[in-house]
This record gives structure tokens, sequence and C-alpha cells, in this order.
């Protein structure tokens, strides 16, 4: 049996069969290589595993060439995620901004708002200053005149007192009344309160056991002056065993008061 031979073609026209799956730089390698091998016997074996090789090479490609696509895809969608990342970012710094804005209008807001309860705690002082004043002024004239009407009391002196006990501990009094009772001396220190209330009550039962025996008289009594005077403020001086009056009244008195 006589085997045929193939005659291979020219190198250009190899050539030009492989541009049709392989690049022009591509077709010229393989040509060349093809063109070296033109003067050896090539069967039909030898050009079918060759034919298969070309496939494989064009599968590959075709393999590759998916990649890339695959690759950019991927790229442009990095990109894409990369310009919203940006925008977020953008936003978030003008948030950002917007909110350091916001905190800076608070701090001068609070820096207002501060010196404004600053003010108006230091006029409500002055205001309660005023007011102690003018209510002390008002006992000194007004519980005489109680005395006087409820008890028979006869006035010598009336106004607000200082005492310094030999320890050295200064306690002022906002009204003291000196009198007498059926010819007897009595004093009588005076707490003045718009409202008094228990607590107070006991701080100036405190105060007036202090200066007792700095008062000059055997009968010192304590008087609370308010215009208003809870149920437990009355129980208080009650129990203290003083008196409490209103501007025109004697509210509460000691049972064996004279």
């Amino acid at each position: 049996m006589v085997r045929r031979r193939f005659v291979m073609a020219s190198v250009p026209e190899i050539r030009e069969r492989l541009k049709v799956v392989f690049t022009e730089a591509q077709a010229e390698v393989l040509a060349h290589v093809v063109g070296e091998t033109r003067d050896d016997l090539v069967t039909r074996t030898d050009l079918h595993e060759l034919t298969e090789v070309v496939k494989q090479i064009a599968e590959v490609q075709k393999d590759l060439a998916e990649s890339h696509k695959e690759l950019a895809d991927a790229q442009r969608e990095l990109a894409d995620a990369q310009r919203e990342l940006a925008e977020a970012q953008k936003k978030t710094e003008r948030r950002m901004e917007e909110f350091a804005q916001t905190q800076e209008e608070l701090f001068e807001a609070q820096k207002e708002l501060t010196w404004a309860m600053k003010d108006t705690r230091k006029q409500l002082g002055g205001l309660a200053q005023s007011v102690g004043y003018g209510l002390e002024a008002y006992a000194m004239e007004r519980i005489p005149k109680i005395l006087a009407k409820q008890l028979a009391f006869v006035e010598e002196t009336s106004g607000p007192e200082q005492f310094v006990s030999p320890a050295g501990e200064q306690d002022d009094i906002d009204v003291v009344v000196r009198g007498t009772l059926s010819g007897r001396p009595v004093v009588f220190l005076c707490e003045t309160k718009t409202n008094i209330s228990p607590h107070e009550v006991r701080d100036f039962l405190a105060v007036a056991e202090r200066v007792r025996l700095q008062a000059g008289c055997d009968d010192v009594r304590i008087l609370y002056f308010a215009y208003r005077a809870g149920t437990e403020a009355r129980s208080a001086v009650a129990e203290a065993g003083g008196y409490l009056a209103f501007p025109h009244t004697l509210l509460v008195r000691p049972a064996a008061a004279a």
C-alpha cells in the first residue's frame, strides 16, 4: 500500500488561512513553523494531530476572550461602586459639616442661656432680698400691734438685733420685740418668712436656743411671722411652744401663754 503524501501549501497561504482564526502576528508565527516542516512527510494522522492542536489553541483563545470580557465587566462594576462610594463620602462630609455647625450654634445658644439664667438668678436674688427687707420692716411695725391687741403686750423696742456668743458665734435675728406683759419684761425673738416650712421652724428654734441667754431677759419667747404656713409648719410651731403670727392675727400660741 502506497501512503499518500499531502502537498504543503506555501507559507503565505498558510498564514492567510490561519488569520481566519488567529491574529495576524500569531498566524505569521504558526505559518513559519508549518513551513519549516514542509520538507517532512506529513501523514493524515500527523495533520489531524496538528489540526487538534490548532483547535485547542482556538478554544483557549476563546476562553481567554471571555475572561477578558468578564474582567472588563467587573472593572466597570468596580468603577461604578467607587463612584457611588465617593458620592456617599461627599454626602457624609456635608452632613458632618452641618452637624458641626449645628453643634456650634447649640453651644452658643447654651452659653446665652447660661448667662440669661445667671442674670435671672441675680435679679431674683435681688428681688428676694428686697422682699425680705420689706417683710422685716413690715413685721417690725405689725408684730407689736398684734401682740398688743391679743396679749395686751406693751412694746418698748422693735427691730433687728445681732447676738455674739462667748464662743464667737454670730446670729442675726430679723425682729426682736422688747416690752412687758402684765408689768413683767418679755422678749420676742421673731423669724419672718413669706411662706414658712417645718424645716425653717426647726432651724430658727435652734438659733433661738443659742441666743436665749444673751437676750437679757428671763422670759424669752419665739414668734414666727409669715404670710403663709401649712399644717405641718403650724404643728411644728405649736410643738416648739412658739407663736405663729399672720399680718392681722396670732394663728398659733402656746396653751399656757399669758
